[in-house]
């Protein structure tokens, strides 16, 4: 069955929709842009992008940092004041070196100091102790029985030596704060070292060592070497001063 064929549009009426349409367009009003927006916009997006960055470069600095502080936590910790060591309080039998010569050092009772090889002296409040090579057992001079004139300024004196060399002490008395012992000897002055009870006992104990050539000394006898001894306080006044030797 055949259909008939359709034939074209008139031009005129082509036109006419044409017209129609353009003057429908002509009324359609576009919205305006939000430029405002947009820019706030992208504003935003460049500020979230600078952070990212920075936080991620910030990160990258603080990874090393993190890493150095866990490494000194190891190797070096930090101890808190309850951890820090402390040196033992020392005591009675226990020994502790010397302090230098022309020192004045304050021990606590019993408190022993190794002052020369194989000797010992420590300090109670009755006297002065010590021990030497070759004595039976610890030595012993009182300062309350009565031998010693606490009353007025005074030095005694032990001595004891081999070989030319000759340790010297004795106890010391007197008022003001010992600064300085001074030992002359027939080999010449030397500085002695003081030890000293805690609070203003009144006395303490002096010590030296000295080397005396043998041309100098007799051979009958432990020689007498030493001369003069004489304590002095931090201002340069005499506290006590013995002569043992013209």
């Amino acid at each position: 069955m055949n259909h008939p064929s359709r034939s074209p549009r008139p031009p005129a009426e082509a036109e006419r929709l044409r017209a129609v349409f353009t003057e429908a367009a002509y009324d359609v009003t576009p919205s305006a842009v939000p430029l405002a927006a947009i820019e706030r916009e992208g504003r935003r997006r460049r500020v979230r992008r600078r952070t990212a960055v920075l936080g991620a470069a910030c990160g990258m600095l603080l990874v090393p940092l993190t890493v150095l502080v866990l490494r000194e936590g190891v190797s070096a910790p930090v101890s808190g004041p309850s951890d820090r060591v402390r040196p033992p309080a020392s005591s009675a039998g226990t020994s502790s070196p010397s302090p230098a010569a022309g020192k004045v050092r304050v021990v606590a009772p019993g408190e022993r100091v190794e002052v020369a090889p194989d000797t010992e002296i420590w300090l109670t409040e009755d006297g002065k102790h010590w021990t030497e090579p070759g004595a039976p057992g610890p030595q012993f001079r009182s300062v309350i029985d009565g031998n010693l004139d606490l009353s007025k300024p005074g030095v005694s004196l032990q001595e004891s030596g081999q070989a030319g060399s000759y340790f010297l002490s004795g106890i010391f008395n007197g008022k003001g704060e010992p600064a300085r012992v001074e030992v002359s000897t027939l080999a010449g002055a030397v500085n002695g070292t003081a030890l000293t009870l805690a609070g203003k006992p009144g006395w303490g104990v002096w010590y030296a060592t000295v080397k005396v050539p043998a041309s100098l000394t007799s051979d009958a006898g432990m020689p007498g070497v030493t001369r003069r001894v004489t304590v002095y306080d931090s201002a340069g006044g005499v506290i006590a001063r013995q002569e043992f030797r013209s």
